[in-house]
């Protein structure tokens, strides 16, 4: 089992609260729970990718949500707490799932990467979409519930149970 961390989405519209889809309070814990387990991660080796929505101006999503995470905007960019390495590999996406468009596949194949664990926001869009491309391409994914959430908690609780249930992701309690 060759592993990586999917941080995706720890971004100033999603996180800040100033941000444009603050998803609430909750994710103060989110943030400092992430944070520890980036340590961690980085001291083992593990490889990390930032897996961030990078939408342009007149993207078809603001049909479904309002404009949020612009290119080379504020909102787009990682909160300053959980900020990257330069040895962490950042992946721009227009979709929920980080798969979707996207070179990720390619470099967690070149990589060797059989299991992904994944934290980050929002639990039943971003999250759940990416946890269900992982399965479909065949990797082994674990889900931090403690670095997972949503700005709606009963949606988040029905994604976890939906990883679970019907993907067979294994659901970390730490």
């Amino acid at each position: 089992m060759v592993e990586a961390l999917l941080v995706i989405d720890m971004l100033n519209d999603f996180v800040h609260p100033e941000g444009v889809l603050f998803v609430g309070k909750q994710v103060e814990g989110v943030i400092h729970f992430i944070g520890e387990l980036l340590e961690r991660k980085r001291t083992a080796g593990v490889p990390i990718f930032y897996i961030c929505d990078a939408h342009r101006p007149d993207d078809r999503e603001f049909a479904l949500f309002p404009p949020h995470c612009v290119e080379g905007s504020w909102g787009s960019k990682v909160i300053a707490e959980l900020a990257p390495h330069k040895e962490d590999i950042i992946i721009s996406k227009r979709r929920f799932s980080a798969f979707f468009g996207t070179p990720l596949d390619l470099f967690l194949r070149e990589m060797g990467i059989t299991t992904l664990e994944l934290v980050g926001v929002c639990t039943n869009i971003c999250v759940l979409y990416t946890c269900a491309c992982a399965r479909m391409n065949n990797y082994l994914v674990r889900v931090y519930r403690e670095g997972v959430t949503s700005f709606d908690l009963e949606a988040h609780a029905w994604a976890l149970r939906e990883m679970t249930n019907t993907l067979r992701a294994e659901v970390i309690e730490e």
